[in-house]
């Protein structure tokens, strides 16, 4: 294998794609390429908070010969659309359509990369098997998008005793939703398509074999012992189900979390270290 880091070169790209423009960042490296790497980002502010060290990460794995498609789904970041007009159906399409194009493009093997939520998209684009994905990059994955729904909402909560308004309660809000009601979170407007999208996604339901080879990195504190417990017993599922799994852990701050991003250098080395290790 060669070691030697390549230059890159970023191109912004507006993608016409199922009749919506999407925005993608394509970061390709000097050179033959060993292979193509899509990104799927999380939802809400998380994909604003780990965008700068997604592209990080884009650089370092284009300078191991991977050409990195960044991609924004219809109505958020610089794609077309508004964010009351996407669900998770619409932004699978686009998954699945960005990694079409970008597979016919590149004529490479496909690796699918996932943040947060943008693992279960991962997950359910690998498991539609319209697309040849050869490996799924998860950073964090969110198992249960009921439970994920849950914490989003107590964001809402949060402001409301700092404003010292009438509390909601997560029940309340969700009551709201299924009335057909918009609801702000955070600044976002979530609407009842995407809250009931997220609330029926597992990831683990969209995994069975045959499935493509999985990397599963988890940020942890420097005392921290390992992969959270729920994860650890995800991966064993997976395992005992045949699927190739890799479990491993960063030493980093949860970047998802972050006002102001921190550099997360043992997570760009753990990932480099994993996808250079599988040529």
């Amino acid at each position: 294998m060669n070691t030697t880091a390549r230059a890159s070169h970023a191109r912004p790209r507006f993608l016409e794609l199922g009749g919506r423009r999407l925005f993608a960042l394509d970061i390709v490296p000097a050179g033959s390429c060993r292979g193509a790497v899509l990104y799927l980002p999380p939802f809400t502010e998380e994909m604003n908070r780990c965008r700068a060290h997604a592209a990080r990460q884009a650089r370092a794995l284009a300078a191991l010969g991977y050409r990195c498609l960044l991609l924004d789904y219809h109505g958020t970041g610089e794609s077309g659309g508004s964010t009351p007009e996407g669900d998770w159906d619409l932004w699978l399409d686009d998954a699945r359509r960005a990694a079409r194009w970008l597979a016919d493009d590149s004529a490479l093997p496909l690796t699918v990369w996932g943040v947060r939520t943008g693992a279960l998209l991962a997950a359910r684009l690998a498991a539609a098997r319209e697309t040849d994905v050869e490996r799924l990059l998860f950073w964090q994955p969110v198992l249960d998008g009921k439970q994920f729904l849950n914490q989003h909402l107590r964001l809402r909560i949060a402001t409301q005793i700092v404003h010292a308004e009438a509390r909601e309660t997560t029940e309340s809000i969700r009551a709201r939703l299924r009335a057909g009601e918009t609801i702000e979170v955070g600044g976002y407007p979530l609407t009842p398509a995407l809250a009931e999208g997220l609330a029926a996604m597992r990831l683990t339901d969209h995994l069975t074999a045959p499935a493509p080879r999985i990397d599963w990195i988890e940020m942890i504190g420097p005392a921290d012992s390992g992969l959270a417990l729920p994860s650890q017993r995800a991966l064993e599922q997976l395992r005992t189900a045949g699927i190739d799994i890799t479990g491993a852990t960063a030493v980093c701050p949860k970047i998802w979390q972050l006002q102001v991003p921190e550099a997360a250098p043992d997570l760009i080395a753990t990932t480099s270290r994993l996808m250079g290790a599988q040529a």
